[in-house]
């Protein structure tokens, strides 16, 4: 058993780590790199978009979040009250919900408005009329807006949560 328990936390330090470098690379740097770039940077997350990236970012969060649980039921020896309750358990209690938080965010609002953004696009460069082609541009201009608010959210709480499972080793 004792294996198994290092082998799910090797793969959560992964598999976070991971996480919250992509989520750190596409908040701050790729995205606003993208918006600069002008209707060219669409492109370039469109074609993000199509190698799977959405799928990538879902699994890694979806099984980070499933180790993390795991690991947190081990822990704290099946949810006892008293190891719940100590220090290192709240701190890593209080990680594991930010965790949570940033994979129900990035689901929610950064992966739903990047699909909407690549139908909005598909549909604008398949429009012929100039007016429809501008509301379909400010709708995606809408969806770009909060794809950027929701990847900084995501990054934050994710910084928060590793800084939160680092000190609960040591409270």
């Amino acid at each position: 058993m004792y294996m198994i328990f290092l082998g799910a936390r090797a793969l959560h330090v992964l598999l976070g780590a991971i996480w919250l470098g992509t989520a750190v690379l596409m908040a701050f740097f790729l995205t606003p790199a993208v918006e600069e770039a002008g209707p060219e940077g669409g492109k370039v997350m469109m074609g993000i978009a199509r190698r799977g990236m959405l799928t990538f970012i879902a699994s890694v969060a979806g099984t980070t979040v499933l180790t993390g649980l795991w690991l947190y039921w081990h822990f704290t020896d099946g949810l006892d009250a008293s190891i719940r309750e100590s220090m290192g358990g709240r701190v890593f209690g209080l990680g594991g919900l930010l965790g949570l938080a940033a994979a129900v965010v990035g689901g929610s609002v950064v992966s739903r408005n990047v699909k909407k953004l690549m139908e909005l696009g598909a549909q604008a460069a398949a429009a012929t009329d100039a007016g429809a082609r501008s509301q379909l541009m400010q709708q995606a201009a809408a969806a770009r807006k909060r794809v950027a608010t929701g990847g900084r959210i995501v990054a934050i709480l994710l910084m928060v949560t590793i800084v939160l499972m680092a000190l609960g080793h040591y409270v």
